[in-house]
Parts: structure tokens; sequence; C-alpha cells
């Protein structure tokens, strides 16, 4: 036991993250088999893997070329999150192809003075979602956390089986990095309106895990998020009442857009305080 915990002192707050992403797509990959059959996991499994090959050879060749140094456990990081929030149920290869290049341009040139902007993964989807609506012929890409709409039955019910990983990755890994400020001011605002405005989401359930999931592991970027107690409840509470506007005016992924927007808030402040 002793080693265990040491092991677990021992492990970084990305450590910890990336294990957590890989619970969840585990936890992913079996519900797919259990719920839709072999084919549809073994689609599943062939999407994902497609996915880490791109991942990966975009992600070198950006390294080989930029002389960057930056580490793979974050490429690795960025891959689950998008595996785990896109739609699966109609994968497009140019929009997949676009969405894994802007994250790397994100990642490796989108800076000033050597200060990230943007949340890579917020990015990503974002400036793809936002060329989609300029060239529709490449299609908004589909923001719709099925891979953490996880469901097993249990006793006769269906158990979002997914809540009990996050809530423990927003008690330890948000805890590590101490943003549950800012977790906790998104989520608890957001939920409220879903709950209170049963028309902002068809399915609460699916609404709470993504809800959920972005606050624990989006939002709470180290280099793109506040750090002091203060600034923190202000962004959750600003990104819940844009993503909420946003929503309200039907723009497409609002949020990711909403995340876009409260980066680049939070980075004209950090430049007006500097």
């Amino acid at each position: 036991m002793k080693r265990v915990i040491k092991l677990f002192k021992s492990l970084t707050a990305y450590d910890h993250f990336l294990v957590f992403l890989i619970i969840l797509s585990v936890l992913k990959t079996v519900d797919v088999f259990l719920d839709e059959g072999t084919g549809a996991g073994l689609h599943f499994l062939k999407l994902g893997v497609a996915l880490f090959i791109i991942s990966s050879i975009l992600f070198f060749a950006f390294k080989y070329f930029t002389k960057q140094k930056k580490t793979y456990q974050h490429a690795l990081i960025s891959t689950f999150l998008i595996l785990l929030m896109l739609s699966h149920a109609d994968p497009d290869p140019v929009r997949g192809i676009l969405v894994m290049v802007l994250l790397y341009l994100s990642k490796f040139f989108i800076t000033y003075k050597k200060q990230t902007i943007f949340n890579p993964i917020a990015f990503a989807i974002g400036a793809a979602t936002l060329i989609a609506m300029v060239v529709p012929v490449i299609a908004i890409a589909p923001l719709d956390f099925s891979g953490i709409d996880i469901r097993f039955t249990m006793l006769g019910q269906l158990v979002p089986i997914a809540l009990f990983p996050i809530t423990l990755s927003l008690i330890f890994n948000v805890g590590r990095i101490r943003k549950h400020r800012l977790a906790l001011a998104f989520i608890i605002p957001s939920l409220l309106v879903g709950f209170l405005f049963p028309g902002y989401t068809d399915n609460f359930t699916s609404y709470a895990l993504a809800i959920a999931f972005m606050g624990t592991a989006i939002i709470v970027e180290p280099k793109t998020s506040p750090h002091k107690s203060s600034e923190q409840l202000i962004y959750g509470i600003v990104m819940a009442a844009i993503v909420f506007g946003l929503h309200v005016f039907k723009v497409p992924n609002a949020l990711i857009l909403g995340l876009m927007i409260c980066n680049v808030l939070y980075f004209i402040f950090k430049q007006n305080r500097t």
C-alpha cells in the first residue's frame, strides 16, 4: 500500500489526467461493445486508432520542423479529449484532419510573447466550427460528448457511470492544480440553467455529463485559465453566461466557442494587468 501511495504522489497532474482519460476511453469502448455490438465496437476502436496515428504524425512533424520542445504526453491528452468530445456516428476524414491540424497550429504557433492564447482543444474545434460556417462543405464539427455518455445497466437502471471518474477527477486532478473554484463556478450555474430551463437541453443527463466534463477537464487547462481564486470565480461564471447567450442565439458548439471567447478576454485582461 505504501508503494501505491508513493507512486500516486509521484505522478504529475498531467499523469493523473491522462489516466483519467484512459479510464473514460476504456469504459466507453466496453459500453459500445455491450450496447451496440461487436461491429460498432470495432468501428469505435478503428476510429480511435486512426485518430491517434494522425495526431502522432502531425505532432512529430510539427515538433521536427519547429524544433520546439513539446511533450508527447500533452499530445496524447489532447487526442483523448477530441475522441471523447466529438461525435463518432458520422466521422468525416477531411474535417477530422482539419481539427487535428488546427490543434497543433494552436500548440506550436498561436502564442503572443511566448504566452498561450487559446486552450488548444477549444481552438481546434472552435476554429473548425467557424471555418465550417464560411465553408459549408466542411460541415460543423459535431460536438456531442458521446465519448463520455457512458451508461451501464445496474439493478435494472441505466447508470451514467462516467460521473464516477469525473467526480474523482474533480476532487483529485482539479485539486492538484488548485482550480476547484473555477470548475464549480462554471458547473453549478450551468447545471442550474439546464434544470430551470428544460428547453435548454434535450437530455439533462447527457447535458450534465458534458458540463461536468467541460468544467473538470477542459476549462481548467493551466496555461489559459486564471490561478487567483477571485479571477477563477469570475471566469467560471462569465463563461457560463456567455455559453447560455450563445445557446439562446442557437450558435453551434456554444460550449467550445464560449471557451474561446473567455480565452481571449482573459488573455487581454492579463496583458492589461501587466
